[in-house]
């Protein structure tokens, strides 16, 4: 019996993890769904980027969260599944800061993932939140509102002036946002170094 579970267990653990990297069964769903989305009558398929232990350290990334989206031959886009900082844990206010007088010791904030897809020319294709299981800030996975960052091909990324700024959510809106900035620099590494 107990061989029988470690088989069950290895297997199952082979299958989720196969071609995704670390990602939950919840987030994979989601990005199949999306992919489905914008390329409906493509057979795409996500073939996990080249990045080695060092250039994934240099990069500040994870190696195996980043996938080239393919049909067939053809290379359609790159897609980046990121997490970033949502509100403070215990609430926000207005302005983004601790809404209770309590010292920040150590990372206090929830966290949220999002997956970034890019077209070949590096522009911002989808933006989508796939978890973001925090209590305030939520507003920021509106479908209007990441819309903004569409076509996006680099260079400053200012909340608040390129991007609208969202009441309920600055320090999530705040975060992707500057997340967003930094993995378009990122990919441009990664083209540089000829892994895209």
């Amino acid at each position: 019996m107990k061989y029988l579970i470690i088989a069950v267990v290895s297997y199952f653990g082979l299958f989720i993890t196969n071609n995704v990297g670390d990602l939950s069964p919840r987030i994979q769903k989601s990005i199949e769904k999306e992919i489905k989305k914008i390329w409906k009558d493509e057979d795409v398929i996500k073939t996990p980027m080249k990045i080695d232990e060092s250039t994934a350290q240099e990069l500040q990334i994870e190696a195996d969260k980043n996938f080239v989206l393919k049909s067939g031959n053809k290379t359609l886009a790159y897609l980046f599944v990121r997490r970033t900082k949502g509100c403070v844990i215990g609430g926000c206010s207005e302005d983004g800061v601790q809404s209770f007088q309590e010292p920040v010791i150590g990372e206090r904030y929830e966290h949220f993932d999002y997956m970034l897809i890019l077209n070949k020319d590096l522009s911002v294709k989808k933006v989508k939140i796939l978890v973001y299981d925090g209590e305030y800030g939520y507003e920021v996975g509106s479908k209007l509102w990441l819309k903004q960052f569409i076509g996006y091909s680099g260079g400053e990324l200012n909340y608040g002036k390129d991007i609208q700024a969202l009441s309920g959510a600055t320090v999530s809106a705040q975060s992707i946002t500057e997340d967003i900035q930094q993995m378009h620099e990122i990919a441009l590494e990664l083209r540089k170094k000829g892994i895209i």
